[in-house]
């Protein structure tokens, strides 16, 4: 081979090596990308298998396994559940968002979704009071209002406390949508409490308060246990038609006949 044909072929190798260590350096770049994706997703698919909710559980509501699905975690919260049959048919205490770990502390038994052990005080809105009422068998539905659930309060009485007329007994509704905060005295309140107590704790204004109490005292009370699908909001600001405790101003007969016209309705 001559000096020049030798000379000639250099360069030719020389563009060889080059395309070869580029096809090198854009193999190793890409194994290390490949290798850096697979341990985000490695990281990012880690940790534990929870229970999660499926779908949005609205509080007070019984959960059904459907509703529910597991999802890894990392990390997983305190409290979490591994099975899915831990929580089927427990009860939600608060909302539950879609896609968020279900916990011990968000669920109850079912037929005890909040005990007096949930709060170490009364949830009472400014302007409004906490009244206790006698309940029973009878009275109460059988004992099945429990706290959270909302009542309608109707009253008896005899229209001669309004008047010297005719005297006859009238029935009005007089209460909708009052919120149980408690069942029974603080010391029933744990889970295996029974059912049947002997009173109940609403929430109401000063006002109405005034109202219920002339009532308990002149009338005869019963309550009727309202559906979950008509449970109005649960106040958290004060009601504009009485929003302090001072604007309670006394209840007499002639209060409470313009309020619901017993005699004349």
């Amino acid at each position: 081979m001559s000096v020049a044909s030798s000379e000639a072929s250099r360069p030719r190798r020389g563009r060889l090596y080059i395309i070869i260590g580029a096809v090198l350096a854009v193999l190793a770049f890409a194994a290390a990308a490949g290798l850096a994706s697979l341990s985000l997703l490695q990281q990012n698919t880690g940790g534990t298998r929870v229970v999660v909710a499926r779908n949005a559980l609205g509080a007070r509501t019984k959960i059904q396994a459907s509703d529910l699905m597991l999802s890894s975690v990392n990390p997983a919260p305190p409290q979490a559940f591994t099975q899915i049959s831990s929580v089927a048919g427990k009860g939600a205490r608060v909302d539950i968002p879609a896609g968020s770990p279900v916990t011990a502390n968000l669920i109850a038994p079912a037929g005890d979704l909040l005990s007096s052990s949930d709060v170490a005080f009364l949830p009472i809105p400014s302007g409004y009071v906490a009244v206790t009422v006698p309940t029973g068998e009878l009275v109460g539905v059988g004992g099945y209002p429990q706290v959270g659930d909302r009542i309608t309060m109707l009253a008896t009485i005899n229209t001669s406390v309004f008047s010297a007329g005719s005297a006859v007994p009238v029935v009005r509704t007089v209460f909708r949508n009052l919120v149980i905060i408690r069942v029974g005295p603080a010391t029933a309140q744990a889970a295996t409490a029974p059912q049947l107590t002997s009173s109940l704790t609403l929430l109401m204004t000063g006002c109405d308060a005034e109202y219920l109490f002339w009532l308990l005292n002149n009338a005869t009370m019963k309550y009727a246990l309202e559906s979950f699908s008509d449970y109005a909001a649960t106040p958290n600001q004060p009601d504009p038609s009485c929003p302090t405790l001072a604007s309670a101003g006394g209840v007499g007969p002639n209060e409470v006949e313009k309020r619901w016209h017993f005699t004349t309705g």
